[in-house]
C-alpha cells in the first residue's frame, strides 16, 4: 500500500509513521495491495486533528479523529487519534468487505427465484408464487388484471385500464 503521510503545524515522528504502517498493515489484508493511502495530521493551539483516506479498486474510505491536547503532549494525543481513526477505517473496510462477500454468494432475488438458477424453460409464475394465486383471488385492479391473463383476455402488451 503506497503511503504519504502529511504534518501540518508538527513533524512527523518514526513513531508516528511506524504505527501508521502497521495500521495501514493491517487494512491491507482486508482491501488487498492496490490501494493507496492519505494520512495528514495537523496540531494547532489545543488540539489535534487526523485525518487519514484510504483510496482503493472498489471504494473509497476515510475518517478524521480529533483530541483536545493539553501543553507539551501533543504526540501522545496524535498517535491517541491516529490509533482510533486507523480502527474505524478498518471498521468501514471490514463492512464493505462483507457487503461485497454476501452480494457475491447470495445473488439478487425474484419471483422465480435466484437469478443464477434459472434455466431458459418457460416457467408458469403460477405454479411456482403462491403470492400471484393469492392476488389472483384479490377483487382489486391487480386481481382483475392477473385473472384476465390467466383466462387469454389480455396478451402482455396490452396495458390494463
Amino acid at each position: 500500500m503506497d503511503l504519504e503521510i502529511t504534518g501540518r503545524g508538527t513533524t512527523v515522528t518514526q513513531v508516528l509513521r511506524q504505527q501508521a504502517e502497521a495500521g495501514l498493515e493491517r487494512i491491507e489484508r482486508i482491501l488487498g495491495p492496490k490501494s493507496s493511502a492519505k494520512v495528514v495530521l495537523t496540531c494547532e493551539k489545543n488540539r489535534c486533528v487526523v485525518e487519514l483516506a484510504i483510496f482503493s479498486v472498489l471504494h473509497d474510505l476515510s475518517a478524521k479523529c480529533e483530541a483536545k491536547v493539553p501543553m507539551h503532549q501533543e504526540a501522545q494525543e496524535l498517535a491517541a487519534a491516529l490509533a482510533e481513526a486507523l480502527n474505524k477505517v478498518e471498521s468501514q473496510a471490514l463492512k464493505n468487505k462483507k457487503k461485497v462477500v454476501t452480494t457475491r454468494h447470495h445473488p439478487e432475488q425474484n419471483a422465480l427465484g435466484s437469478i443464477r438458477l434459472q434455466t431458459d424453460d418457460d416457467i408458469d409464475v403460477n405454479d411456482i408464487d403462491p403470492e400471484s394465486k393469492r392476488l389472483g383471488q384479490s377483487k382489486t385492479g391487480i386481481g382483475k388484471a392477473i385473472n384476465s391473463v390467466d383466462d387469454g383476455e389480455l396478451h402482455d402488451e396490452q396495458t390494463v385500464a
